[in-house]
């Protein structure tokens, strides 16, 4: 638009404000109406005698031209009179400026017809986060507002208003009270703000449909690789893409659904192209080549692998289709842009649409020859590589490396960084990519200088009060203890002689005594006849004979897997009278006692303790592994067990659960062994590591295990059966406890 005929002076009396304006008004004059520019003026001027000083009217210059220019008419005055009414007539006035700027990034995500809903979310989150300490009559302003503003384009561009006004009350529950937290929370800094955040998100999430995925993955290709999703860089918002290495399936966290393909067919999409990567790729050199010739190869590597994996399971050909961008022929302005994508795209789009409309002589040269060598039955990565190449040097064009590279719509979300196929021996040296945050083969000294610290896992907690998880409320950190000596755990058994001597008599009629034949064997203990005979016939009459010849045997075993779980808490420290031992002595007897047995049994057995200081620190130490026998390593670590800080069950439990859920045995059993009710010393509420713990009780049964408490606490009747129902014994003579533990796990295991 033109430029107002009229003139208009700035009626301000700070020169820096006339400074600054001067600087805007030409590009304010040619992108806002007469009406917007008048609000423009109006705005500034007001600002400036507001006795606020020059920096409100200063920002305000600064940014709402862009701002009205977007949102059009009356948009300036609704900002100006919200940022007065509801800004500086409060204690958040310091924080305008904050606001106005923040304003910028805002009109990349909020629609044009969405001020008002906008400004009314700002006007939530302000007023709610703005406190008055009890008994003092002065009102403080937000702690949170600037670190909320800080990631409001992250916010909107991920969640919609109902996502994010359920994720703001979350905060305002739990951190209404507390400043420093409250800003953490709104700051993306928290495990649980960033699971309500992830939460809130609009698709769907890997966790509801990870068993879906691995049978999917069993059942079609035999294979039972792990996933780890990742989620949004909080910090700096970078790009994944999905990848397989090292037996694990890096892929989003969440997908949300496209036109015509929903979330959970855009996981099957990922993770079988993955899988037909896995079994169709063959490794290759890519030092030698350049990151646009390792492009080229990508786009006929892909097709192939999709090609084939078509032919066994065509119905992923219309999914992967619906995927790929139908990208313009015309699209990329190759003067003045590198078109290297936009050439990719179009390749990749032709070919797996043989109904494309490209009328490229190059592409369409190209797809026919790779739908001859497809069509021959015989391919391998080798022929992707000169596909590629060769593609490469017949399109290349001057402007490829120009700085300006078109991306629009070239990006194919279910395909992986392809790592899979390239094989680099000099790791340092990859020149420039144009791919960010690909082939990160270079290794950070920095990080080669940090001590390896195991992160945390989180955990839900549940709020009987709300009646709902605060998610990724707790953080467990596994440990493995230190190893001491483990003579003191053989004289324990020693002491426990006569102990041992009655279980060696019941254990010896609990073991498996009943042999189980195992026919077909290429090795094996002895030759099974009949097999053998029928092998020599074959062999006399020129047919391939059986060459598993041999019969072997293995004893039918307790299909039994056992986790022991031990408070470890201060309080064990407490001394017995009985025997002047300390509860945590005695403890080591008993388990030592339990662990011999199961030994002996050879059940699938883990010991695990745990302790915490706080929800952020959740302590699991691991004793005893499922994989590890009982041997002086193991005692050692028995023996240097240490009893410290509170009782933060819940969460102890949920970890063990997720080890003892991954054993393949008819019967998972969880000992709790604990001396008093769930606590920590953040908790003001008893009840309420009481309801969660049984809350994780409940979650353990849904999956099929058997939790089951000993308690050597006599006041437990007061709150053991809230927790365990009735699968609890309380040991009233904790002198007792290295006899009856172990007879109470036979008890519950025959």
């Amino acid at each position: 638009m033109n430029e107002p005929t009229y003139e208009r002076e700035l009626r301000c009396a700070f020169d820096s404000v006339h400074e600054e304006f001067s600087k805007h008004i030409s590009s304010a004059r040619s992108i806002l109406s007469e009406e917007s520019l008048d609000e423009y003026y109006d705005g500034i001027e007001f600002f400036s005698k507001i006795g606020q000083g020059d920096s409100i009217s200063i920002a305000f210059s600064n940014v709402m031209h862009w701002v009205g220019s977007y949102f059009g008419k009356n948009s300036i005055q609704k900002i100006t009179d919200f940022s007065y009414k509801t800004i500086t007539r409060s204690p958040n006035k310091e924080l305008l400026v904050d606001f106005l700027f923040s304003l910028i990034e805002v009109i990349n995500y909020v629609k044009e017809d969405e001020l008002e809903e906008f400004l009314k979310l700002i006007e939530y989150q302000l007023k709610k986060t703005t406190y008055s300490v009890h008994g003092i009559h002065v009102t403080h302003s937000s702690p949170s507002f600037r670190a909320f503003l800080s990631k409001l384009g992250l916010i909107l561009s991920h969640l919609d208003y109902e996502g994010i006004y359920e994720w703001i009350n979350y905060g305002l529950r739990y951190y209404k009270s507390h400043p420093e937290q409250q800003e953490a929370f709104f700051s993306l800094l928290t495990s649980d703000s960033r699971a309500v955040f992830q939460r809130q998100r609009k698709g769907v999430l890997f966790v509801d449909i990870e068993r879906q995925i691995n049978l999917f993955q069993l059942e079609l290709w035999g294979t039972e690789f792990m996933y780890a999703p990742y989620s949004p860089d909080f910090e700096k918002l970078e790009h994944f893409h999905p990848y397989l290495e090292d037996e694990i399936i890096r892929l989003p966290d969440i997908y949300p659904e496209t036109k015509k393909i929903d979330g959970t067919n855009r996981y099957f999409a990922l993770v079988a192209h993955l899988m037909a990567h896995n079994q169709f790729t063959t490794a290759i050199f890519a030092d030698n080549l350049s990151p646009h010739q390792r492009l080229f190869v990508e786009v006929f590597e892909d097709a192939r692998v999709e090609y084939l994996c078509s032919q066994k399971y065509p119905g992923f050909k219309s999914i992967w289709k619906e995927l790929i961008p139908e990208i313009g022929e015309d699209d990329c302005v190759q003067e003045t842009q590198s078109c290297i994508r936009h050439r990719a795209a179009m390749l990749s789009r032709a070919l797996i649409d043989e109904n494309h409309k490209y009328k490229n002589l190059e592409i369409i040269k190209f797809v026919d020859k790779f739908n001859a060598l497809m069509s021959a039955g015989k391919s391998t990565t080798e022929d992707s590589l000169s596909l590629g190449l060769d593609f490469l040097a017949n399109t290349r064009n001057v402007s490829d490396s120009l700085p300006d590279v078109f991306f629009t719509d070239t990006e194919i979300s279910y395909r992986d960084d392809n790592r899979i196929m390239w094989i680099f021996i000099e790791k340092d040296d990859e020149g420039d990519d144009i791919f960010p945050n690909k082939f990160k083969n270079k290794e950070d000294k920095e990080e080669q200088k940090r001590e390896a610290v195991i992160p945390p896992h989180y955990y839900d907690e549940w709020d009987y009060k709300y009646e709902s998880y605060k998610p990724d409320w707790t953080s467990v950190y596994e440990r493995l203890y230190s190893n001491s000596d483990s003579i003191f755990i053989d004289q324990l058994l020693e002491k426990n002689g006569d102990i041992v001597k009655q279980l060696k008599r019941v254990l010896d009629l609990l073991k498996p005594q009943n042999k189980k034949r195992l026919r077909f064997q290429e090795d094996g203990s002895e030759l099974d006849l009949d097999i053998a005979l029928r092998s020599v016939i074959e062999l006399k009459n020129r047919s391939q004979p059986d060459s598993r010849i041999n019969n072997d045997f293995e004893h039918d075993s307790r299909s039994v897997s056992v986790l022991l779980l031990l408070d470890l808490s201060e309080s064990l420290n407490d001394i017995v009278e009985a025997t002047n031992q300390t509860i945590l002595e005695l403890s080591q007897e008993a388990v030592s006692l339990l662990a011999w047995s199961v030994e002996q049994l050879g059940d699938n057995f883990a010991i695990a303790g745990f302790n915490s200081n706080t929800r952020d620190q959740v302590m699991y130490y691991h004793i005893k592994g499922y994989s590890e026998h009982w041997d002086d390593s193991v005692k050692a670590r028995l023996a240097n067990l240490k009893a410290e800080y509170s009782t933060r069950m819940g969460a102890a439990i949920r970890h063990g659960a997720h080890y003892l859920d991954l054993q393949k045995s008819d019967k998972k059993l969880m000992l709790i062994l604990t001396d008093g009710e769930p606590f920590d010393i953040d908790i003001k509420d008893p009840n309420m590591l009481i309801k969660d713990t049984h809350k994780a009780i409940q979650e353990c049964r849904k999956k099929g295990m058997y939790p089951y408490c000993i308690s050597l606490d006599n006041k437990a009747d007061d709150y053991i059966s809230d927790v365990f129902g009735s699968n609890y014994s309380v040991i009233d003579r904790i002198e007792s406890l290295p006899k009856e533990l172990p007879q109470l796990f036979l008890s519950l295991t025959k």
